[in-house]
């Protein structure tokens, strides 16, 4: 029978340090928000909240992306899934509601999609008002 060697006795506690010192690190990569802030806002068309519809930021520069949905005119992106601090391009995609009565149905457009670019900020409520056309 084929006996593997066993490890020296001063290295069992660095193997344990090692180990803790992996996991501590894996834990707090896995926690951090890699600098996002939370996306808190209202879009409206020509002053009257958006019913339904969606919100894009893209960064102008390197980044993070993030989609969001828009429901009677608010929206809210977790830091979690936000983005950095910085200029974005922003596209509002919006519809009428589906009818109750039919909630499969598609949802037609309320307003051709709208472009903007706005700049993001920590804890800075974002309004973003569509113009009617």
């Amino acid at each position: 029978m084929i006996k593997s060697p066993a490890t020296p006795k001063i290295l069992r506690p660095f193997n344990l340090l090692s180990l803790l010192l992996l996991c501590l690190s894996c834990t707090l990569y896995g926690c951090s928000n890699h600098g996002k802030t939370e996306l808190i806002g209202e879009v409206t068309y020509g002053g009257e909240p958006v019913a339904l519809g969606t919100i894009t930021f893209t960064p102008k520069a390197d980044g993070y992306r993030a989609v969001q949905t828009i429901e009677n005119g608010r929206f809210e992106i977790p830091t979690k899934f936000g983005v950095q601090p910085g200029e974005y391009n922003v596209l509002v995609e919006g519809y009428v509601s589906a009818p109750a009565d039919d909630p499969d149905q598609v949802a037609e457009k309320a307003f051709p999609d709208y472009a903007t670019t706005i700049t993001v900020a920590p804890q800075k409520n974002i309004v973003i008002d569509v113009p009617k056309q």
